[in-house]
């Protein structure tokens, strides 16, 4: 079998290209680092981006249409939403200490109200040499439009009219003082999600549950990380305090976590040695000492990228002596792998990954566990405050995709365990290796954490470890070779229909100096690529890695 090239063009789409596709190829290391620094040259080619970076597509044209209708000066921008908090959000994110350099003036800000076709939205006005300061509410909270939701109003934008507001950005804004919300309609497929959710909640269960997930129990966003965002002001209600987090995060949700005004501490090293347990005991135990408490604990399980499996029965032996919630993110599991119901709280899920599958919508949800003490007060504030913001169209879409999740799951899980086999064999060769470590959850020393909440086969499907690896390597040179000549797409994202591979580290963690030398303390080394796994043949990608290796390894005896 020829190994076949990757054709995509950089700055396209994965094929089949659609309106609205969420990924971006961009094959190379340094091109990667390219779009991290911002090289302009490079992004105005590009024909598609993740849509929580920046609005693109339906979206950017939307911001458009609304930014001529409401006479934005020529040199501003605008960012659309529909929930109204967004204005004191962006207040309090443009004008933080945070943003340093890209600090913004209240004079800097416009803010703006519309009608279109009975739809709110509430729009931000900045200047484009200032994006920076003000870009993060729109990729942190991640509630900003949707392109279904964009492409729907564009159609009726001859309907678009300024609703008057008496916002002002020099002066605290209330939402007592704006335009009352309409938010989204729902419809029948929020309802099929959320049925559909707990009956993935509730099956094969490693033991009996106290209490099944009802649908009710199902909240849904826009994002993954509206689903963060909105649960993190959920819990504020009922538990002020510090927020812990534990191991590799995700980096959009580790920044929203820094700017937490009652604080945030980070504990990076949970592998099988790291006596974590007892770190996070001794570090809620000094936080009571200082008349301070810890509101939650959040872990992804496994981490991305670096897979590590944290002990979570531990964690709510702590949580229900100390009286802290356990917030467990299961996006790379994912819900068909493991059962989390009898360690967590909550299980918050980024929807847009392998639960979609197919690379063309966004979603996330927040399951409330019903056999959890904190259950009735946290149960009672959403019900309260719960605003639909997920579009109809997005939510049909979604509700379609994830009608063979079980079953993409199933070649997802094999093909992430192949390409693990297939690089452990080459750690264990006698020749000098380029791999110098798989990080998978199977070849971890947290290995016994994840087995623990692995639901048992059944005649439907048998669990695995989910479609993300990562790959050490020697050193950064080796890396990149072995990167450069690898056929499969690149670009972020995982769990969709074609493998993607990320020099993910360099990208995300690559600067500040400070904060990659942090992060690769506990594993998110430079000389790192992350693999999430396609559909594809199994040999296939044997063979694809197997050929991209001949070449790390040349470069290994070289050096």
């Amino acid at each position: 079998m020829t190994v076949k090239k990757i054709t995509t063009e950089f700055g396209h789409t994965l094929p089949p290209v659609g309106p609205h596709n969420i990924t971006v190829h961009g094959a190379g290391w340094d091109v990667g680092l390219a779009l991290r620094d911002g090289d302009m040259s490079l992004l105005q080619k590009m024909k598609s981006i993740y849509p929580r970076f920046t609005p693109f597509g339906a979206a950017r044209q939307l911001s458009m249409a609304i930014h001529q209708k409401l006479s934005f000066p020529p040199t501003h921008g605008c960012l659309p939403f529909v929930n109204p908090d967004i204005f004191s959000m962006a207040q309090e994110f443009a004008f933080s200490h945070h943003r340093k350099e890209h600090k913004l003036e209240p004079s800097d800000l416009l803010f703006k109200v519309v009608d279109i076709s009975g739809v709110r939205l509430y729009c931000i006005g900045y200047p484009m040499p200032k994006t920076p300061g003000i870009i993060g509410v729109w990729q942190n909270p991640g509630t900003g439009v949707s392109s279904r939701l964009a492409e729907h109003l564009l159609k009726q934008a001859d309907t678009l009219v300024e609703v008057p507001a008496s916002a002002s950005a020099d002066a605290e804004i209330t939402l007592d003082k704006l335009p009352a919300p309409t938010y989204l309609p729902e419809s029948a497929a929020h309802q099929g999600l959320r049925d559909r959710i707990a009956g993935l909640m509730n099956r094969a269960p490693v033991a009996s549950h106290k209490a099944n997930v009802k649908s009710e129990d199902v909240y849904l966003y826009p994002t993954g990380m509206a689903a963060v965002h909105r649960l993190h002001q959920a819990i504020m209600q009922t538990r002020r305090g510090t927020v812990v987090g534990l191991g590799a995060i995700f980096h959009n949700t580790y920044h929203l976590f820094l700017e937490f005004p009652d604080g945030f501490k980070h504990f990076g090293q949970c592998n099988a040695q790291s006596g974590i347990i007892g770190e996070v005991e001794a570090h809620i135990k000094a936080e009571a000492e200082a008349g301070r408490k810890v509101s939650y604990v959040f872990v992804e399980f496994p981490s991305n990228p670096i897979l590590v499996s944290v002990d979570l029965k531990g964690l709510r032996q702590l949580a229900d002596k100390h009286g802290f919630l356990l917030v467990v993110d299961d996006t790379v599991g994912s819900f068909c792998n493991i059962d989390l119901l009898p360690v967590a709280d909550v299980v918050l899920t980024s929807l847009t990954k392998s639960f979609s599958g197919y690379a063309n919508v966004m979603g996330g949800s927040v399951v409330l566990n019903p056999s959890s003490p904190s259950y009735p007060t946290l149960s009672k504030v959403f019900q309260s405050t719960f605003h639909n913001e997920f579009f109809s169209g997005d939510a049909e879409q979604l509700l379609a995709n994830s009608t063979d999740y079980l079953t993409r799951s199933t070649i997802l899980n094999r093909n992430a365990a192949a390409l693990a086999s297939l690089l452990q064999s080459h750690i264990r060769s006698p020749a000098p290796s380029a791999v110098t470590q798989v990080l998978y959850p199977s070849h971890s020393d947290t290995h016994a954490n994840y087995t623990a909440l692995m639901r048992p086969a059944t005649a439907e499907f048998t669990p695995g470890y989910g479609c993300l690896l990562s790959i050490d390597f020697a050193d950064s040179a080796v890396a990149r070779e072995f990167y450069d000549k690898l056929q499969v797409h690149q670009g972020p994202h995982l769990g969709a229909h074609l493998t993607l591979a990320l020099n993910f580290n360099d990208i995300v963690w690559g600067k500040p100096e400070d904060e990659a030398k942090y992060h690769a303390g506990y594993g998110l080394r430079a000389a790192q690529v992350r693999v999430s796994v396609g559909l594809e043949e199994e040999a296939e990608l044997v063979e694809v890695f197997e050929e991209a290796l001949k070449f790390a390894e040349e470069a290994v005896g070289k050096n």
